[in-house]
């Protein structure tokens, strides 16, 4: 299940580094749109790339992984700019973000273990 939502999520958000704003406020939508079970688990998964690339500087994200990690960008910059629809589902998601950094950040697992658990995410 978790591959299947990094799949989609890494589609819809990797163009973000080229896309213009009309195209992250689409993806924005994509965002308010899904279930909110969907969304924590991808905001999670965030959260777990950047707490583990803090606290482990020689890892550098795969693609899927910078993917993953616009989802952070996108959930912020919809509430900064007022384009979300439902604010609390946003700030809900924030707040599962910020939960999984600061576990993966201050997590004890040596870095090459955290590879091998998710090797889609780190190079």
């Amino acid at each position: 299940m978790s591959r299947i939502l990094l799949t989609v999520t890494a589609a819809i958000c990797f163009t973000i580094s080229a896309a213009s704003a009309g195209q992250e406020e689409k993806n924005i939508d994509y965002l308010a749109r899904m279930a909110d079970g969907k969304l924590h688990r991808a905001a999670a998964i965030s959260g777990n790339i950047y707490g583990v690339l803090k606290r482990c500087p020689a890892l550098s994200p795969s693609p899927s992984g910078k993917a993953m990690m616009a989802v952070s960008i996108l959930l912020y910059h919809g509430l900064d700019k007022h384009l979300v629809p439902n604010p609390a589902k946003f700030e809900r998601a924030i707040r599962v973000f910020e939960d999984a950094y600061r576990k993966a950040a201050s997590s004890k697992v040596d870095c090459q273990a955290e590879k091998a658990k998710d090797r889609d995410s780190y190079r």
